[in-house]
């Protein structure tokens, strides 16, 4: 039996995620009023990139999702019919955007700049709605009102895994050994940037769902700070953060520091994503409850 498609929740989420941010300019620079958007070239060149960004994030989901529901579009119609399909009811308005952006998109054309200011205040609703209606469509067609890409989740935890896997066997060779070749040396950095950089990108798709709104490089200590982690965990998540960054910013670590590195936190990898899950589980459950 053939398996169903489903929608790419991260290709979705992150498509929005740039949608927001140029959104968030272009609201921006059009509360400065007409009169001064009007008058200002580098607001309107800078108002014209922004929406030429959310244009085409708009119209990445569009081509998903018209594909995925085998719905025939054109550039020129995409997220009109998507639009209709997600239950918007100004959809057709975005005809008038789409002959905007197929005229206007060369940054090099130059464009009345009333004409500029109206269109993109007509987009902003229009995009706004978009998003809210693709995403409430999405948590409807597949029950998952946290929008949580599974299949993105089980990738990312086999790779950490696997590479563990690997870093197991190169250290089960002893530090003597490990130390004298250098092609030890070399795959266990990889394999260890791998197994970190896996464990991270979960830690960015869920925290979000957790509340944690605002984290860089720090997510998992985000994490810890949010109980989603155990405080256990504290000490060891900043050892694996220091070794990651020594090694993509310097050579300058010797094998025995990096050998003694990894025996601490190879294990904790594999760990931490179980004490994800649990608290992943636990908030799927009292969302269900509520």
């Amino acid at each position: 039996m053939q398996e169903q498609k489903r929608p790419k929740i991260s290709l979705i989420l992150e498509s929005f995620s740039q949608l927001e941010k140029a959104y968030r300019d272009l609201k921006k620079n059009l509360s400065l009023g007409k009169e001064e958007f009007i008058s200002n070239k580098l607001l309107q060149d800078k108002a014209r990139v922004d929406f030429n960004l959310a244009f085409e994030s708009s119209m990445r989901v569009c081509r998903h999702l018209s594909a995925l529901y085998q719905v025939k579009t054109t550039s020129r119609d995409c997220l009109q019919k998507i639009g209709q399909l997600v239950g918007m009811e100004k959809g057709q308005s975005f005809e008038k955007v789409a002959e905007f952006y197929v005229k206007y998109r060369d940054l090099k054309e130059d464009i009345p700049a009333e004409e500029l200011y109206e269109l993109l205040n007509l987009s902003l609703d229009l995009f706004r709605d978009y998003a809210q209606k693709v995403v409430e469509f999405i948590k409807r067609e597949t029950n998952n009102p946290l929008l949580i890409d599974f299949d993105l989740l089980k990738e990312k935890a086999s790779r950490v895994k696997e590479s563990v896997k690997k870093i197991n066997f190169v250290l089960s060779q002893g530090e003597e050994e490990f130390c004298k070749s250098p092609m030890y040396y070399d795959r266990v950095k990889y394999f260890y940037q791998v197994a970190y950089d896996s464990l991270f990108d979960i830690c960015k798709h869920l925290a979000p769902k957790f509340g944690i709104k605002k984290f860089g490089d720090d997510c998992l200590l985000r994490m810890v700070e949010a109980g989603v982690i155990p405080e256990d965990y504290r000490e060891v998540i900043v050892d694996m953060i220091s070794l990651k960054n020594k090694l993509i910013s310097t050579w300058d670590i010797s094998q025995k520091e990096l050998y003694n590195s990894l025996l601490r936190v190879r294990e904790v990898l594999e760990l931490i994503i179980q004490e994800i899950a649990k608290s992943l589980k636990r908030l799927i459950e009292e969302r269900k409850g509520q």
